[in-house]
């Protein structure tokens, strides 16, 4: 009898509470609705907070539901066969209706009745009490009265079995855990003369799973930490889709359940790999089967690829799932993008979301593993350049940090890299570098919490002047010496000329004098009703209570203003090009240059870049006023201004309109005319994601700074090649023209000569059990050449035979194994490579007839073309 599946679990689950009046609940999105708290929907109780703590009244007292989880804390530890990072949550729920008496017999009666699990083998945990509240003898009487003996009833502290509060105050209570007990011959010790070998106990037995963990919210904690019982009590159960899955089909592991076999069946249809063959391949095939999952429902709930957040987990999940189905299982980009499609083969029946998603997660997962793939030999080049430069001991661990930091590459493939080669990693040197990072980044947290906080106790009245003034007479009302950097002060004026960091816009710098004194500013920070000003102290001479002069720096904020009022102009001019689905996403507004980031679902090509910068200059010229007022938000919606998603805005807002085209929500500084940007160049516009791209611009002055030096490089080029200026491309495109010639030249003169030692390689053909064999070192130009070398060679064959060729292509050992159809039934051309390039120092894979491997190291082609013949020679004369 097949074991039930894991979608029929879930049915059964929801229609068992279903039929027992609780109302069904779709699952809420991953990403968290209104609880900014949260990075991800970590629980199935989420959706439900506001009615378990009052805020809400539920519209059914009972509830259930099955709900879409992720945890991040997991991720490197994923890959063994325990961890997750995504996994379903089966819940039941209680809002005032039942407690623990209904709780216990439901959940007993469904995996006893339902689920057919024998009782024997079911464990219990309950809060065992401290000097807080006391053990839940409560939750124990209903155990036992459904069956369970008292001796597989096991206490456990505060730490494992409570729940709550959400915050440092509101609803919480004990927790009850149901454990399935594998059997004895899995245990470390005896449960009965030691609670540490028991479930949830100390060791972590592997002879308990847990599957079921019951809350009940009998208590308030208020915020001097005292509980007092709740008026009405909760139950807030979680059943782990996965791990229930595994106990109901016999299996100890939740990989080894229908839930993660499409991807491994589609992982093997691929590279011809399977769960088994080996620690480093069923750790690959663990970490793309679970991420693929992940990344699936991310996609389908709105997340994209991003540098923050989510969108980093995303990212990261992405290019974890890459590196091993690229390096360690031979996956391209769009194989691992297949291996995602699965999710929605075998899930998107219940959670519709998924495929309607469909296009996305194919798109997006190819585009961001391709984006991964090129920086991952980028930095595969950086570390083969080091290693040949190395002379003796350690690999420098400032390049490891280097390669993990610039190109994404993770150190522990550095690691694996170097251990290949007999080359260890300078840890210590590796660790000073991660650290350094991190303490510049702790240094830039302090001064921004430092700044806020230095003032955190006092009343202060301040105002800014900023959008009116550029210098003005004002007086501190508030001082404070730096107490980790000498010479610094922060600083509160009663008028304040100075724009605060904020929206993207850097903030101003200049300066504020007295007398005596001066003071050189060089960041505003925002504090809530005020702005402090950081600065180093020039002169001293300052008091509280000071007469002083503050002005800004002018020169620095009208290249600001320039560079805002055009981000705005870009803003208009991509919607107007590309369509209204343009949707910012963020932005940098300096002296220097304007980044804008837009999500685009798109190709956004050349032509529409020049387009672009076309327009902008059209409006820029044309000098329309630019106005900015306040308004109120509704009225702001009524006039159509641009709103960024997400934002929070109060009741009143600064609307920033150009004359006839754009109007935004902004509180930054711009130009009074449009014709004040100036010059207006494009400098990039690059993809950054699936669906997100970064432009980047110089305006004004700056702009004119790159346009003359471009020039000036321009003449000097035109120059060395003796032609006008006007006729630089093509005398360029000439010169690619050469190079491409030269290099097809090359290429066939490596053809010819491969092709001309075809003869000699079939007349040394090696008969093995029927097939013929041929091996051997061949030259060639590119992967191209030697597959069509390797194609000739097993035609002139005619027959079962079996071709396995390497070539030394720009100093990298890279082999082609082409078998006959009637030869690859016995022995598949993936299994050779992959267990050949090992040899070579790389990886490989491929499928039934064509594969191919690739390495670092040259010297070992004749090895591995003699590990091909062995392998050949063995599983043929099995086969026969």
């Amino acid at each position: 009898m097949e074991p039930m599946q894991s979608y029929e679990i879930r049915r059964r689950f929801l229609e068992f509470f279903g039929e027992r009046g609780h109302r069904f609940y779709p699952s809420s999105s991953l990403i968290p609705y209104n609880d900014p708290t949260v990075l991800l929907t970590t629980a199935g109780m989420q959706q439900f907070i506001t009615f378990f703590t009052g805020e809400d009244k539920p519209p059914s007292p009972r509830a259930t539901s099955a709900q879409k989880c992720f945890r991040t804390q997991d991720i490197e530890e994923v890959g063994d066969r325990h961890h997750l990072t995504f996994f379903e949550m089966m819940g039941n729920f209680s809002f005032g209706d039942y407690f623990k008496k209904e709780a216990v017999d439901y959940a007993w009666e469904f995996l006893t009745a339902e689920l057919g699990l024998a009782p024997e083998r079911l464990w219990i945990t309950i809060f065992e009490g401290d000097e807080d509240a006391p053990e839940d003898l409560e939750a124990k009487r209903f155990w036992m009265d459904v069956g369970v003996p008292e001796e597989k009833i096991f206490g456990l502290p505060k730490s494992e079995n409570w729940w709550g509060p959400p915050g440092d105050s509101g609803p919480c209570g004990p927790c009850s855990e149901i454990y399935y007990d594998y059997g004895e011959e899995y245990g470390l010790g005896d449960p009965s003369q030691d609670p540490k070998y028991g479930p949830g106990g100390d060791e972590g037995d592997p002879r308990f799973l847990e599957i079921w963990n019951l809350v009940f919210n009998q208590y308030e904690q208020r915020k001097d930490g005292t509980l007092v019982p709740l008026a009405k009590t909760g139950v807030d159960t979680g059943m782990g889709l996965e791990r229930t899955t595994a106990v109901v089909q016999g299996v100890r592991y939740v990989y080894d359940t229908d839930l993660y076999a499409p991807a491994f069946e589609k992982i093997k249809e691929f590279a011809g790999v399977s769960v088994g063959d080996s620690d480093a391949t069923d750790r690959a095939l663990r970490i793309v089967a679970d991420h693929t999952r992940g990344m699936a429902f991310l996609i389908a709930d709105g997340v994209r690829p991003g540098n923050q957040r989510r969108e980093y987990v995303l990212r990261r999940m992405i290019r974890r799932a890459t590196l091993q189905a690229y390096s360690r299982l031979g996956l391209g980009p769009e194989q691992l993008a297949a291996v995602a499609e699965t999710v929605v083969d075998y899930m998107g029946d219940f959670y519709g979301e998924l495929r309607e998603a469909r296009e996305d997660i194919r798109r997006i997962v190819t585009d961001e593993a391709a984006r991964f793939v090129e920086i991952f030999e980028s930095g595969k080049e950086l570390l083969e350049s080091e290693l040949s430069r190395l002379d003796g001991g350690n690999f420098p661990g400032d390049v490891a940090f280097t390669l993990h930091d610039t190109y994404g590459f993770p150190v522990e493939v550095t690691r694996e890299v170097l251990a290949e080669r007999g080359v260890s990693l300078d840890e210590a040197g590796y660790e000073a570098a991660m650290d350094a990072q991190r303490s510049r980044a702790r240094e830039a947290a302090r001064g921004y919490d430092r700044a806020v906080a230095a003032f955190g106790g006092q009343e202060i009245h301040s105002r800014f002047v900023g959008y009116e003034r550029e210098q003005i007479e004002t007086r501190i009302v508030a001082l404070e010496d730096s107490p980790d950097a000498p010479g610094e002060v922060s600083v509160v004026l009663a008028e304040n000329p100075f724009y605060a960091t904020g929206g993207g816009q850097v903030a101003d710098e200049g300066w504020i004098t007295s007398g005596d004194g001066q003071l050189e500013v060089f960041d505003v920070v925002p504090a809530g009703g005020y702005q402090v000003l950081r600065a180093r102290v020039e002169r001293d001479g300052f008091a509280v209570g000071d007469a002083v002069t503050a002005s800004i720096n002018r020169v620095r904020r009208q290249q600001i203003e320039a560079n805002h009022t055009a981000t705005h102009i870009l803003h208009w001019a991509l919607r107007a090009e590309l369509g209204p689905d343009v949707a910012q996403a963020g932005s940098y507004v300096g002296p220097d240059r304007l980044r804008f980031d837009y999500r685009y679902g798109g190709r956004v090509s050349e032509e529409q870049v020049h387009r672009v910068q076309e327009v902008c200059l059209y409006k820029i010229t044309e000098n329309q006023p630019v106005r900015y007022y306040t308004t109120t938000i509704d009225e702001a919606r009524e006039l159509g201004a641009m709103m960024l998603f997400g934002e929070k805005y109060g009741d009143l807002v600064r609307v920033v309109e150009v004359d006839g085209f754009s109007r935004e929500l902004c509180g930054g500084t711009h130009v009074r005319g449009t014709a004040e940007v100036g010059a207006f160049k494009v400098l990039s516009n690059r993809k950054h994601g699936a669906d997100l791209y970064r432009i980047e611009v110089v305006t004004g002055r700056e702009a004119l700074f790159y346009l003359t030096e471009t020039a000036e490089q321009a003449e000097e080029i035109a120059g060395e090649l003796r032609v006008p200026v006007e006729n630089l491309p093509d005398a360029i495109e000439n010169l690619r023209r050469e190079a491409r010639q030269g290099r097809e030249a090359a290429r066939e003169e490596a053809l010819k000569q491969g092709l001309g030692e075809v003869g000699t390689l079939v007349d040394g053909a090696e008969k093995m059990d029927g097939a013929r064999v041929v091996t051997g070192q061949v030259v060639a130009a590119d992967v191209k050449g030697l597959r069509q070398i390797s194609d000739d060679v097993k035609n002139r064959l005619d027959g079962p035979s079996a071709v396995v060729l390497a070539a030394d292509l720009d100093g990298k050992a890279v082999l082609v194994a082409n078998l006959h159809p009637d030869v690859s039934g016995k022995v598949r051309a993936g299994d050779i490579v992959k267990e050949v390039s090992g040899v070579l120092g790389g990886g490989g894979g491929g499928g039934a007839t064509m594969a191919q491997a690739g390495g670092g190291n040259l010297e070992a082609i004749p090895d591995a073309l003699a590990r091909a013949r062995e392998i050949l020679g063995r599983k043929l004369s099995d086969a026969g």
